[in-house]
C-alpha cells in the first residue's frame, strides 16, 4: 500500500509542530509556575522583614499591637496572613484568630537556621487546611534572636492564575497549530505538484520526446533537479540527431560502399569466368590479371580502412614514437603522390624549416598526411598544395594548404563525421574515396596527444593545422 509522499511531507509537519507547541507550552507553563511561586515568596520575605523591622522599633507595646493589626488589615487584601513567635516558639501575635493550625511546629532544621538569622521558605506546605506558600523571618536583635514572623498565603490564587495562562495558552497553541496545517498542507501540495511535472515530464523523456523542458529555479534542490533535467534531455536531444546523423551517413555509407564493391567484384567476376571459360584470349591475359589486382586492392583498401577506423576508436592501435626529419618524410610523400597531382594540373610544394624534427610514429604520421594530402590534390585543380613545417614552444606544427574549392561552414562541421564526403559524385575517382579518411585522420592526431583544426572558405582553398607535441610524456616530467 502506497503511502503518498503528499500524506508524508504533511504528516511529518504535523508531528513536528505538535511536539514543539507542546513542548514550548509546557516549559512556559512550568516557568510561569516556578516564576509565580518565586514572586509570592519574595512578597512573603518582603512583608516579613518589615514586620521584623516594626517589632524592633515599636515604641510601647500598644502601640506595637495597632501597628501589627494594621499590617494584618493591609495584607489581607494579599490574603496574606502572619504570626509571631518568640525565641520559646510560644505565638505572641495575634492573640486571637490565630492563623496556623494547632498543631504547628517549625522543623529543627529551620529553627537552626532562623537562629543564625536566615530566612526559611516553603514553596507548599500542606499542613494548613488548604496548600500554602510559607515564609519563616527571623526578629534579632543584634545577634540575639528575639523570635520569628510566619507569613503564609494560599497557592490557589497563584494556581487559578497559571490555570487561566494555560488557558489561553492552549487555544492559543490549537489556533497557530490549525493555521500552520493548512499553511503546511498548502506547501507540501505545491512541493508534490512540482515533483509531478517532473514525474510527467520523465514519462514524456522515456516515451522519446527529447524536447521537453521544465521550469527552472535554483532556490531550492527540486529547482536544481529541474535543470539538470533540462541538460539531460537537452545532451540526449543532441545525442538523438546525432545518431539520425549518423544513421544517415552510415545509411549513404553502405550504398556508397555496396557500389564501390559491387563494382569491382562484377568486374573480377566477369574477368573470372572469362579467363576460366577461355573467353579471352590469351593475348589479353595479362591486361585482364592486372585489372582483377587492381580492382582486389582496391577491395582491400575499403575493407582496411574501415578495420583501421574501428580499431583507432577502440585504441587498439599501439604508436611507436620516435623523432625522425620532417623534411625526408615529406620528399617521400611528394614522390609518392606526384602522379595523382599531375593528373589535376596541380603543383606541390613544400616549405620545412631547416632541420625540422617531429616525435611520433612514422607509419602513422605517413598516414594522416597522406589523407589530408589526396583530399586536398581531390578539391585542387591547376592549383597548388603546400605543406608547411615548423616548431613551436613544445609542439611541432604542420600545415597542408590547398588553392581548391574550399568548404562552406556546413561543411566544415561536418568533414571529420566518419561516412561524410564533401563531394558524393566523386565517390569512384581513381583517389578511392570513402569518406572515412579525416575520421581516421582525427582519431590519429588524438592518440598522438596532438590536435587537428581546419579552416575554410568557398571558392578560396582550405588549410588543415595539426599540432604535435614534441616530447614525451617522462621528458616531460
Amino acid at each position: 500500500m502506497k503511502f503518498k509522499y503528499v500524506y508524508q511531507l504533511f504528516a511529518t509537519q504535523f508531528i513536528i509542530l505538535l511536539a514543539t507547541c507542546l513542548l514550548i507550552g509546557l516549559l512556559i507553563s512550568n516557568f510561569l509556575k516556578d516564576y509565580l511561586y518565586e514572586s509570592q515568596v519574595e512578597l512573603l520575605t518582603k512583608y516579613g522583614e518589615k514586620i521584623s523591622s516594626e517589632i524592633r522599633f515599636a515604641g510601647d507595646e500598644n502601640m506595637r499591637t495597632t501597628s501589627l493589626e494594621a499590617y494584618q488589615h493591609a495584607l489581607d487584601v494579599d490574603h496574606i496572613r502572619y504570626t509571631i513567635l518568640n525565641n520559646q516558639e510560644q505565638i505572641v501575635f495575634p492573640t486571637s484568630d490565630r492563623p496556623l493550625p494547632p498543631d504547628f511546629k517549625i522543623s529543627k532544621e529551620a529553627s537552626k537556621n532562623l537562629k543564625k538569622g536566615e530566612t526559611v521558605t516553603i514553596k507548599v506546605d500542606n499542613r494548613f487546611n488548604q496548600e500554602m506558600s510559607v515564609v519563616y523571618v527571623p526578629i534579632l536583635s543584634g545577634k540575639t534572636f528575639l523570635g520569628s514572623v510566619i507569613l503564609n498565603s494560599p497557592i490557589s490564587g497563584t494556581e487559578k492564575v497559571i490555570g487561566a495562562i494555560n488557558r489561553y495558552m492552549f487555544f492559543t497553541i490549537l489556533l497557530s497549530v490549525i493555521i500552520a496545517l493548512v499553511l503546511s498542507a498548502i506547501l507540501a501540495k505545491l512541493q508534490v505538484n512540482r515533483i509531478n511535472r517532473l514525474r510527467e515530464a520523465t514519462k514524456r523523456v522515456i516515451s522519446g520526446d527529447y524536447e521537453t523542458r521544465l521550469n527552472e529555479n535554483n532556490w531550492d534542490e527540486i529547482g536544481a533537479l529541474s535543470s539538470d533535467f533540462n541538460k539531460m534531455t537537452e545532451t540526449l536531444a543532441t545525442s538523438k540527431e546525432e545518431i539520425e546523423r549518423q544513421e544517415k551517413r552510415r545509411r549513404q555509407f553502405i550504398a556508397d560502399v555496396s557500389h564501390e564493391m559491387r563494382t569491382p567484384l562484377t568486374t573480377i567476376s566477369g574477368l573470372t569466368e572469362g579467363l576460366v571459360n577461355n573467353v579471352i584470349p590469351e593475348s589479353e591475359t595479362n591486361r585482364v590479371i592486372h585489372l582483377i589486382d587492381k580492382e582486389s586492392r582496391r577491395l582491400t583498401k575499403l575493407v582496411n580502412e574501415n578495420l583501421d577506423y574501428e580499431r583507432i576508436r577502440a585504441n587498439k592501435i599501439k604508436l611507436e614514437k620516435s623523432r625522425f626529419s620532417v623534411q625526408a618524410l615529406s620528399e617521400v610523400l611528394v614522390e609518392q603522390l606526384e602522379p595523382l597531382a599531375q593528373l589535376k594540373s596541380d603543383k606541390l610544394i613544400l616549405d620545412i624549416e631547416t632541420n625540422l624534427l617531429v616525435f611520433a610514429d612514422y607509419d602513422r604520421l605517413t598516414q594522416i598526411l597522406l589523407n589530408i594530402l589526396k583530399n586536398s590534390i581531390q578539391f585542387t585543380e591547376n592549383g597548388t598544395i603546400t605543406l608547411c613545417g615548423r616548431s613551436d614552444y613544445k609542439e611541432t606544427i604542420l600545415e597542408i594548404t590547398d588553392t581548391g574549392t574550399g568548404m562552406d561552414p556546413e561543411e566544415l562541421e561536418q568533414i571529420w563525421d566518419r561516412f561524410y564526403k564533401a563531394d558524393l559524385s566523386r565517390t569512384n575517382t581513381s583517389f578511392g574515396e570513402s569518406g572515412i579518411g579525416l575520421s581516421i585522420v582525427k582519431q590519429l592526431v588524438k592518440a598522438h596527444d596532438g590536435s587537428i583544426t581546419v579552416t575554410s572558405k568557398q571558392d578560396q582553398g582550405t588549410t588543415f593545422v595539426i599540432r604535435l607535441p614534441n616530447f614525451s610524456d617522462l621528458e616531460e616530467y
